[in-house]
C-alpha cells in the first residue's frame, strides 16, 4: 500500500494516479490529506469514484508531514491493510514506474529505499548547486548518524509491516528532511538492514514547495542529536 502525504497537490493527483497505474496496476493508494484549500481532497474523491483502491484519510487541519506520514502508518498497521508500506511525495518527484521493483524487493527485504546516491540514480531539473548541497546534506547525515544508507533524506521509501510494527513512529517527531533521517536512524539501530534501489529524481512541476527554513534547521540539527546518542549509548 502506498501512503502519500497531500498538501494543495491538486494538480499533481491526476497525473500520479495515472502513472501509479500504469506502472503497478491496482495497488492500494492512501492519502493522507491536511485540508488543503486548493480543492485536493475534492480531486481524490472524485478519482474514488471510480477506482476503488484508492482510500482518503482526511485530516481537519495542516497537521504536517511528519504526522501525516505517522496516521498514514498507523491506520494500515493497526487495521492490518497490507503487508509492506511505500511512502512517496504526491509531487511527481518519485517515479511510480520504479513501484514493481520496489515491492519485488520487499518481499525478501525489509526496507527499501528510493536513492539518487547509488550507481544508476540521480535527480533532474537540479543546477551544480542544488546536486552539491543534496550529496553534501546526505553525506553529513551518514556520518553523523552512522546510518550505512547513501540516500538518507529520500522520502520514496518501502517498509515490511512487521519491520514498522516493532517500532514506535510517534516517537519521531521531526519534519519534512529530518524525519526521514529519524525513522532510519531508529531502524538502523534495531538493526534493520537497507536495500537502496536506484531512482531518478524529478524536479515537481506542480504547485509549490513545502520546504522552508525550519526544515533546513531541522535537517542540519538532527544529525548533530543523533551524533550525541550514539557517544552516550542513549539508542
Amino acid at each position: 500500500m502506498l501512503i502519500i502525504p497531500t498538501y494543495n497537490e491538486r494538480d499533481n493527483i491526476d497525473p500520479l494516479v495515472t502513472r501509479i497505474r500504469n506502472a503497478a496496476g491496482a495497488e492500494p493508494i492512501l492519502f493522507v490529506e491536511d485540508n488543503s484549500p486548493d480543492g485536493t481532497a475534492t480531486e481524490i474523491r472524485r478519482l474514488q469514484d471510480h477506482d476503488p483502491d484508492i482510500h482518503l484519510l482526511a485530516r481537519p487541519g495542516k497537521g504536517g508531514f511528519s504526522s501525516a506520514c505517522r496516521d498514514g502508518m498507523k491506520k494500515v498497521l493497526l487495521e492490518n491493510l497490507a503487508p509492506y508500506l511505500i511512502q512517496m511525495d504526491a509531487d511527481l518527484s518519485h517515479p511510480p514506474e520504479s513501484l514493481p521493483l520496489m515491492i519485488e524487493l520487499l518481499k525478501t527485504h525489509p526496507v527499501v529505499i528510493g536513492s539518487r546516491y547509488v550507481k544508476g540514480g540521480g535527480a533532474q531539473g537540479w543546477d551544480f548547486c542544488r546536486h552539491f548541497l543534496s550529496f553534501g546534506a546526505n553525506l553529513y547525515a551518514r556520518l553523523l548518524t552512522g546510518v550505512p544508507a547513501h540516500d538518507l533524506t529520500a522520502g520514496f521509501v518501502g517498509y515490511q509491516a512487521g519491520v514498522l510494527r516493532k517500532l514506535d513512529v510517534d516517537r519521531i517527531h521531526s519534519e519534512g528532511y529530518a524525519f526521514q533521517m529519524e525513522l532510519k536512524f531508529h531502524l538502523h539501530r534495531m538493526g534493520v538492514s537497507f536495500c537502496e534501489l536506484p531512482i531518478v529524481f524529478s524536479e515537481r512541476r506542480a504547485g509549490n514547495s513545502k520546504f522552508s527554513r525550519k526544515i533546513l534547521f531541522e535537517g542540519i540539527a538532527f544529525p548533530i542529536r543523533a551524533l550525541g546518542k550514539r557517544i552516550a549509548g542513549k539508542i
